[in-house]
């Protein structure tokens, strides 16, 4: 591994010096040589000059020094190892004609789902004193004919998600709560932490330990969460034949500038897995997911399209046309006219699912661990 990135260091090196843009027939008339005198599989040597020009394209293009890798990290081609899903095991071609066998620690089922996708490369690390390997898998889906439109509306506590037929009647309608309170939790420890070790705590193991545990357990819930809802919403889209409308959220956190506590919140807010985790499970059942502009979504009647007002309780009602509905529900109806080629929705059912008077303004009618619960193994 030392040696793997010893070498894209070199090839960064020369490659930093020089002020052009190489094509990969340069890059293997530069390199290819010297690589394959170290020891380097001609498969080595490709992956190590082809890494080494995207780090330095990349760090260009961000304005940064001359990168200096630290991590080991290596990039191994399919014809430099071989896979044994069945007995998972894994054989690695390393230098010098060495070969090494390892043992796949990942659970069956996770392996089962990739039985019959093609592999074409994966990634070794070294860290901590334990070897991790990521295999990308990839396999030809075919495209669904949508039949029914599924909107999505993203908030801090809850996603709420309806299924739209597409003379738009409400088909499904769900509600998901998110675990943003368990992330705030340990974000409040963290600080706590901060604040008691405030001149010390960059500098003390034990406290640095306990800060970076809190921060690896909000990636675990955010990702862990992520992965679970997207798989649920991609079958439920699925049995649908649902195309799939999401927010587009690019430039959520430039354009929102409120208070301390609201941007915390954007802060942990981690609408960016989640949307990630629902592209990629649509995309393998083959169905399709598009973005919108949310502006005004949770804002506009859906009947008559003037202005509503809160009423309290996460309700909302149109002054000119009587119309009322949970805010979160009018926002998947408006996300779903923005698609739809119909001018009007019709005369839409629209469930009021608000909380009752003195329950709290987070929480929902119906399971609250709903998403937590039913899930397939990523």
């Amino acid at each position: 591994m030392r040696l793997y990135r010893d070498a894209v260091q070199l090839v960064v090196n020369e490659l930093w010096s020089l002020n052009e843009k190489l094509s990969r027939k340069k890059l293997h008339e530069m390199f290819y040589e010297e690589l394959r005198k170290l020891g380097f599989r001609a498969h080595h040597v490709k992956e190590i000059y082809v890494y080494a020009k995207s780090v330095v394209v990349s760090a260009r293009a961000n304005g940064g020094k001359k990168p200096v890798l630290r991590k080991l990290t290596a990039r191994v081609d399919k014809y430099d190892y071989r896979l044994n899903l069945e007995n998972r095991v894994l054989v690695l071609k390393l230098h010098s004609n060495y070969e090494v066998e390892l043992k796949l620690l990942a659970p069956r089922e996770r392996v089962e789902k990739f039985r019959n996708w093609n592999n074409y490369e994966l990634v070794v690390k070294y860290e901590n004193g334990e070897l991790w390997v990521s295999v990308y898998f990839k396999k030809t889906v075919e495209s669904v004919k949508p039949r029914t439109i599924m909107a999505i509306d993203l908030n801090f506590d809850n996603l709420t998600l309806a299924v739209f037929t597409l003379n738009g009647r409400v088909a499904r309608l769900k509600r998901f709560k998110t675990p943003l309170r368990k992330i705030l939790t340990h974000r409040i420890w963290i600080e706590r932490i901060q604040r008691r070790y405030s001149r010390s705590w960059r500098f003390i193991k034990g406290v640095r330990r306990a800060i970076g545990k809190h921060g690896e357990r909000v990636r675990n819930i955010s990702w862990d969460y992520s992965h679970k809802i997207g798989d649920l919403i991609a079958d439920l889209a699925f049995k649908y034949n649902s195309i799939i409308i999401l927010e587009d959220l690019e430039k959520l956190r430039e354009n929102a500038k409120r208070g301390r506590r609201f941007n915390k919140k954007l802060a942990l807010w981690f609408y960016r897995r989640i949307q990630f985790c629902i592209e990629y499970e649509a995309k393998e059942r083959g169905l399709r997911a598009v973005k919108v502009n949310p502006k005004e979504t949770s804002t506009r009647c859906p009947r008559c399209g003037s202005r509503l007002v809160d009423t309290g309780y996460r309700t909302l009602r149109c002054s000119k046309c009587g119309f009322t509905g949970d805010r979160d529900v009018v926002a998947t109806v408006n996300l779903y006219r923005k698609l739809s080629l119909h001018p009007r929705c019709g005369g839409l059912g629209v469930p009021l699912n608000a909380p009752k008077p003195g329950e709290s303004t987070s929480e929902m009618q119906g399971n609250k661990d709903e998403a937590m619960k039913t899930y397939q193994t990523i």
